[in-house]
């Protein structure tokens, strides 16, 4: 009776920790809604378009900041709880050294390409934002992953967004119309005050950091921030190949489209942020058990995508009821992205599988293969068929990598 309790009690835990995470990404999925809602409205397709694309750039390139300190924190303070100051500090500390010279070189080298030319200082503050504000803010869920403490996960995942919908709202009250370079003030800001906000509530339950460098992690960081990058790289670098193609608005209408089935997703991002830490425990005691919880999850993953796809699929027609005329093309768009929930939640349980289990380069060499083939087939099929041949390579080459992904996972048995 005794083992069969202990048997249950982690399946308890995870249901508890999933359902605490649906609500808090259910407050997310309000604020992205809104916030898109917003968005759409104020700064119009091709205001949303130029955005969106330098954005995708800034996030992709951002992932280096920190140098996969935030993925490092998680594995050894799962195994760990003790060391939880000491990584936090080294986590801020590498924040602060990898963000100024990777803000340079963008700052010099945006202006170059159609997605940065939105005014010098409009750039410095998005990459401010992105590459130093966020990062700080992206910490902080880190560490409430590692910690198990579910509840400060779903407020520190919540709060961000939180703040952008109201920066954005204000900004459309104080300012007609909203431009690019005035939605850059107020972006920072809020993510200004999110970092900050964030980094309180993380003193307030772990005390002070203790700020200092811990050596030998250069390598291992690297390829964790390369994997966070190629994934960040394969989801968002396609969209500056459609704005140089096809230009701003039909860019922002293709951002549009994809934000939409982001937005859809939520569930299984926060079915993937409960089991992550989790499979990291189980690997180190018992790499068997791992792989069951990560079936198990990959069926719940996919119905998750599949339901959200279906919503897709029955009600795009309202999208320009909702966002406005200027998007009467939005809802075929969405239509042809419906498989695309399903495919991602397939890609996220198989991919922290890999890495729980010791298969982080197999991992990295997924979505290195992943970014080439989508970089190549969007530019490809862009110009040939327009935004749905651009989708048809992302589609196409998601599944691919889910097939792959899982392949690897699960030959041979956990290491």
């Amino acid at each position: 009776m005794k083992a069969r309790l202990m048997r249950l009690l982690p399946a308890r835990a995870l249901a508890f920790d999933v359902s605490v995470l649906f609500g808090g990404f259910g407050l997310q999925l309000l604020t992205q809604i809104g916030w898109l809602l917003l968005a759409l409205r104020l700064l119009g397709p091709e205001g949303y378009g130029l955005f969106a694309a330098l954005t995708a750039i800034t996030v992709a390139v951002g992932s280096f900041v920190g140098w996969g300190s935030d993925q490092l924190l998680i594995r050894e303070v799962a195994r760990n709880p003790e060391a939880m100051r000491r990584w936090v500090g080294h986590g801020l500390l590498s924040i602060l050294v990898t963000a100024l010279p990777l803000g340079l070189l963008l700052f010099l080298l945006l202006p170059l390409i159609e997605a940065g030319r939105i005014g010098a200082l409009a750039l410095a503050l998005v990459l401010l934002a992105d590459l130093w504000l966020g990062r700080w803010a992206n910490l902080a869920i880190a560490i409430s992953m590692a910690a198990g403490h579910s509840r400060r996960q779903a407020a520190v995942t919540v709060i961000p967004g939180a703040l952008r919908l109201g920066a954005i709202l204000l900004a459309g009250l104080l300012h007609a119309p909203l431009t690019i370079g005035v939605w850059a003030a107020w972006y920072a800001a809020a993510t200004a005050v999110s970092a900050l906000v964030c980094l309180w509530l993380v003193v307030r339950d772990h005390g002070w950091p203790r700020l200092g460098w811990i050596p030998g992690l250069w390598g291992e960081g690297l390829a964790f921030a390369a994997e966070t990058a190629l994934q960040a790289s394969v989801k968002d670098l396609d969209k500056p190949i459609v704005l140089q193609f096809l230009g701003a608005e039909a860019a922002g209408l293709y951002a549009a489209a994809f934000r939409i089935v982001d937005v859809v997703s939520l569930p299984i991002r926060a079915l993937g942020y409960a089991v992550y830490a989790r499979m990291f425990k189980l690997a180190a005691e018992d790499p068997a058990e791992c792989r069951r919880l990560a079936r198990r999850s990959l069926g719940m993953a996919v119905a998750l995508g599949a339901a959200g796809g279906l919503g897709l699929l029955l009600f795009a027609w309202l999208l320009p009821l909702v966002f406005g005329a200027a998007y009467a093309a939005l809802p075929g768009l969405v239509r042809w992205l419906s498989p695309m929930p399903a495919l991602f939640g397939a890609f996220v349980i198989g991919a922290d599988l890999l890495t729980a289990v010791g298969r982080q380069s197999h991992r990295l060499g997924v979505v290195v293969v992943s970014l080439a083939l989508t970089l190549g087939m969007c530019w490809v099929l862009t110009p040939l068929l327009g935004l749905e041949g651009a989708i048809l390579a992302r589609l196409g080459v998601q599944a691919l990598t889910v097939a792959l992904v899982w392949a690897l996972a699960l030959r041979g048995g956990a290491r």
